[in-house]
């Protein structure tokens, strides 16, 4: 721990000196090369759209651009690379964030500012769902953002929002073809979108299907690292702009996806067949009335999963398996459907000439039917959200922006909230900020936590149906700047929560046959833990060289903590790293970088009977993606994942992976 904040705050003195450095670089002999880019503009942060360097909070856009000389395929892969940003891999082979430290359920993921239905166990989407090719940019805002967005928003938001119909028509088409080092994971993508605008009337089709083969590094574990897997996903939207300043949008996306593997129950060996659909669909008004900008809007997701589990180890040699196969089902199955309904309203308005007031209004209704786990009982539950909030915009002097906001939510189980939030943007010097944000916050328990039992091999879970609801304070601050070819950024953060809806060891476990070795899976329970809080520092540096390379990095410290038992908060890295070389050359056509990705050890089981908990080594990813225009839209490409093989201890990978394909556009 002693160590921990000796690098924290030697970092931070770090920091300071770079920016000390950056604002006088004339001073020392550096001579400006070319302004650094701060066109991007976010509306996640505030509702209405804002220059980054202008909006409250600490901030993150990710470009279509950036997503795509990433080699990304997925939202996974694009988030891996972001601040504050860890990627936990879930039951199902699915992938859910956290921000700073704070879990899957403390992260709101919205797709064109829409939330999503529950997904697989509790997750609240999984990133796998995604494909690149219907994303325009993702907006990230760190911090607290509770009073905008009420429950789930206490750690931050991640707004994936979606291509538009262009303005004449374009076409696009992409193939790619990958394989691990082991000749394994054979994976095919194929991918394409066509838009037009015709007088008034815009549409986009997009379409992703992605096919991988399976992967197992051991087979004699009974469990298949990764599963065959077949995703078809497409986005369809609309507009129709029927006068000036007034229009009507429409769109559905659509995910499906199928695995089939092996995984361990009961000690014996049973094939696992599972189906999932996803369906997010909207009607919206975007207008302007008497100089108001006037949104309207309702939607609606659901979230299907069907799976099946099929004992296939009959016979078995071994007497003791024989017996537990006569005990046990031959077959197992499970369905479960989620559902969510939203309506929304919201106004913007600037009065006395400076203030510029938001208001909104929400309806919500969430429900869940089936049954998903062996043991849990058929469900039927639901519940329903009214949320009011405002939000004032205004400058207190030139160089003082001023954004507060304050959310009232109505909860059909558990009462109000009230979610305040104050930012403050302090321009220091026209290329230097100050930044601070504080926030309060409150998350409901969902449905899974109150009634779902489950069983998997991280643990299995016991619901509490007599949860509270845990509440949250957030403070941010930081500085950040840029001047001529660097820019930088460092945030320091703490994140407060009472009530934290938690899981403890009840001290019971059952024991698992994997392979040759029996494991022990730890049995927990759902608990409220009096306090728990998240900290940390994120610094952020990017510098742009000569002959058109450029480099640009970023840092995470975080410490978190359960007060009631004094551990680490379960699966949260002390520490992660990226780093990027680039190269972009226009004049020929030629990009290219290496990418380099630590993540810092991580508590995986908590302190049981024994005394003893299970920790997760730090490691070290690196990939490398190159790309080469031969003609005008037409480009080559080829990447590799994991160049150096690097296994993970605590999750399933691929090993080395090996990719190329072609990209036509019109």
């Amino acid at each position: 721990m002693k160590m921990k904040r000796l690098k924290t705050i030697l970092c931070f003195f770090l920091l300071i000196f770079a920016f000390v450095f950056v604002v006088h670089a004339d001073e020392i002999g550096y001579k400006q090369q070319s302004e650094v880019k701060l066109e991007k503009t976010v509306v996640t942060s505030t509702l209405t759209p804002k220059v980054i360097k202008e909006a409250p909070g600490a901030l993150e856009v990710i470009t279509a651009e950036e997503i795509r000389v990433k080699g990304a395929e997925t939202v996974v892969q694009i988030l891996e690379d972001a601040v504050g940003i860890d990627l936990d891999h879930v039951a199902g082979r699915g992938y859910i964030p956290q921000i700073r430290g704070l879990s899957n359920k403390r992260t709101l993921i919205l797709i064109d500012g829409m939330r999503f239905s529950t997904g697989f166990r509790d997750t609240t989407v999984d990133l796998t769902e995604f494909p690149t090719e219907i994303i325009e940019r993702i907006e990230i805002v760190r911090g607290p953002n509770s009073a905008l967005y009420g429950s789930e928003a206490i750690g931050g938001v991640i707004n994936i929002i979606t291509k538009n119909a262009p303005k004449k028509l374009s076409e696009s088409v992409t193939v790619r073809y990958g394989r691990n080092t082991y000749g394994e994971a054979e994976n095919y993508i194929f991918k394409g979108s066509v838009g037009d605008t015709f007088e008034n009337l815009g549409i986009i089709v997009s379409g992703h299907v992605n096919r991988s083969g399976e992967f197992d590094r051991d087979p004699d574990d009974n469990e298949t690292d990764f599963d065959d897997e077949e995703k078809y996903s497409g986005l369809f939207k609309l507009n129709y702009s029927f006068a000036d300043n007034h229009r009507f949008s429409a769109g559905v996306f659509y995910s499906d996806a199928s695995r089939k593997g092996i995984r361990p129950k009961y000690g014996l060996k049973w094939d696992r067949n599972a189906d999932s659909d996803r369906t997010s669909t909207f009607l919206q008004y975007n207008g302007v009335i008497k100089e108001t900008t006037v949104m309207v809007r309702g939607y609606y997701s659901d979230f299907e999963s069907d799976r099946s589990y099929i004992d296939i180890g009959y016979p078995y040699d071994d007497p003791k398996l024989q017996n537990k196969a006569k005990q046990q089902p031959d077959r197992e199955d499970f369905n479960i459907k989620n559902e969510l309904y939203q309506v929304e309203s919201r106004a913007s308005r600037i009065f006395a000439q400076s203030h510029l007031i938001t208001l909104g209004l929400e309806y919500r209704e969430e429900e869940r039917s089936g049954k998903e786990n062996r043991g849990e009982k058929e469900l039927n539950e639901s519940t329903n959200n009214r949320a009011i909030f405002l939000q004032d915009d205004f400058p207190i002097f030139d160089w003082l922006q001023v954004t507060a906001g304050i959310r009232l939510d109505d909860h059909s189980d558990f009462g109000s909230e009230v979610s305040p939030r104050l930012s403050l943007n302090y321009y220091l010097l026209d290329n230097l900020r100050l930044k601070a944000s504080y926030g309060e916050g409150f998350r409901a328990p969902s449905l899974y936590e109150l009634y779902v039992y489950t069983e998997n091999t991280k643990g299995d879970v016991i619901p509490n149906p007599d949860l509270a609801p845990e509440t949250s304070q957030s403070y941010e601050a930081g500085l950040e700047g840029e001047y001529g070819p660097f820019g930088g950024k460092i945030m320091a953060f703490r994140n407060n929560i009472d009530d934290m809806i938690y899981k403890t060891p009840t001290g019971n476990y059952r024991m698992q046959k994997q392979g040759k070795e029996d494991k022990k899976v730890l049995e927990y329970e759902r608990c409220n833990i009096d306090e728990a809080y998240t900290q940390g520092i994120e610094l952020e540096v990017s510098i742009a060289f000569p002959h058109h390379f450029s480099l640009a990095g970023n840092t995470v410290f975080i410490d978190s903590n359960n007060e009631d038992t004094d551990e680490d908060l379960l699966e949260v890295p002390d520490m992660k790293s990226y780093l990027r070389l680039s190269y972009d050359n226009p004049d020929i056509g030629l990009q290219a970088n290496i990418r380099m990705n630590y993540t810092g050890k991580q508590v995986i089981a908590p302190k049981f009977k024994d005394g003893t908990q299970t920790d997760a080594d730090s490691y070290i990813m690196w990939n490398l993606y190159t790309e080469k225009e031969i003609k005008k839209n037409f480009k080559i490409f080829a990447g590799i994942d994991n160049i150096f093989n690097k296994k993970i201890s605590h999750t399933p990978d691929k090993g080395t992976f090996f990719y190329g394909g072609i990209s036509v556009s019109l």
